[in-house]
């Protein structure tokens, strides 16, 4: 074995992270997809059957999907080199109250500013300015807490988590 070449050729982990950047369509396909199940259930209680609802609710959560795929927004993350993800944390130094850390800065840095960081730090796909940013993560983001929380655990996740082997 080539250590030289085996290093060379070391890559920092990567994932994806899809955000669908129009919540109101998956709240429809949700209620949408609700009503289906309730209808099939019904359909197959029925004798005469409602196999016509059915099909009209197959058709609109089509419908739903097809919208949702063009209101998608997939961002590629790759972890930080180990020294890089320190500056990171030195940037953001966990808040004190009189008591000592505050609560939620127990992992040694600022909970509300250090993981929006990282996980803009670790995109590398697309090519995001900071007005795009500000749109995502801002005071008034387009993300609910829910995708920031994605977005920022895959970040997290792929700088501090161990790298399972298959074997």
């Amino acid at each position: 074995m080539d250590v030289k070449q085996l290093i060379k050729g070391a890559r920092l982990p990567e994932d994806t992270v899809s955000l669908c950047l129009r919540a109101d369509l998956v709240a429809e396909y949700e209620r949408v997809q609700a009503e289906h199940s309730k209808a099939q259930q019904a359909a197959g209680q029925s004798l005469a059957g409602s196999g016509g609802t059915v099909v009209a609710l197959d058709e609109r959560l089509a419908e739903l999907r097809e919208e949702m795929s063009g209101s998608m927004l997939t961002l590629t993350l790759r972890g930080l080199p180990s020294h890089r993800y320190q500056e990171l944390i030195d940037q953001h130094p966990p808040r004190t109250t009189g008591e000592g850390v505050e609560p939620r800065d127990r992992l040694g840095f600022n909970a509300d500013t250090f993981f929006p960081a990282l996980a803009r730090a670790c995109t590398v796909a697309p090519d995001l300015d900071d007005e795009d940013w500000d749109a995502l993560l801002g005071d008034d983001g387009k993300l609910t807490d829910a995708q920031v929380s994605k977005l920022c655990n895959t970040a997290y996740v792929l700088n501090r988590k161990d790298i399972n082997l298959p074997f």
